[in-house]
């Protein structure tokens, strides 16, 4: 089963230990090292409160850092930056530009995922996306729940792979993989793995 780290750069710090934007911008792209070392498949960049610029080069130092490597990198909403830093594609959200338009406007071989929470909003990017994540599968934050057989019943409706998320750590990764997930999609649990590797900052 594929997996699928989303960052969430706050997250990359240890209890207590304080915040700059410099460790933090460190650790994005000892992030993306950390994920080619595992064989994760696919890393999303999201930091949605950066500007432009920052965005595009800490993409760019994400992507150099996984050069030759088989991990694959995706800019959340912003094609446009994921082209100019040489990501590998994009995640898009349901507020972002439709799979179909953004599809036009990339070249052949550019992932695109995509956010969904309903059958209609999967249908919606079924032949222009490579891949889309739902949930939360289970509870998660604030979100509605959409659970698991309801994401089962999704995931036999659908050609296109879905990846599983929320709330998702290694007892309940076996389950929907039986709900037939493509992969499964995190932030706290790969974050924490990160965290508990040797040196956070390599």
């Amino acid at each position: 089963m594929q997996r699928y780290l989303i960052t969430d750069r706050r997250r990359l710090f240890r209890e207590g230990e304080p915040y700059t934007e410099a460790i933090a911008v460190r650790r994005l792209v000892a992030l993306a090292r950390f994920a080619a070392r595992e064989g994760i498949d696919y890393l999303q960049l999201r930091e949605k409160d950066w500007p432009v610029r920052q965005l595009t080069e800490v993409a760019a130092a994400m992507a150099a850092a996984l050069a030759e490597t088989r991990t694959r990198l995706l800019v959340n909403d912003r094609f446009d930056v994921a082209l100019a830093a040489r990501a590998h594609g994009v995640h898009l959200t349901t507020q972002s530009l439709p799979a179909r338009v953004v599809r036009q406007c990339v070249p052949s071989g550019f992932l695109i995922a995509v956010s969904t929470h309903s059958r209609c909003e999967i249908a919606e990017a079924e032949g222009f996306a490579d891949f889309a994540v739902c949930g939360p599968v289970f509870p998660s934050g604030d979100k509605p729940v959409l659970g698991l057989e309801a994401f089962a019943e999704l995931a036999r409706t659908t050609s296109l792979p879905l990846f599983a998320l929320g709330g998702i750590g290694p007892d309940q990764a076996a389950h929907v993989r039986q709900a037939g997930a493509a992969g499964i999609a995190a932030i706290r649990a790969f974050a924490n793995d990160f965290l508990a590797s040797s040196s956070p900052d390599t």
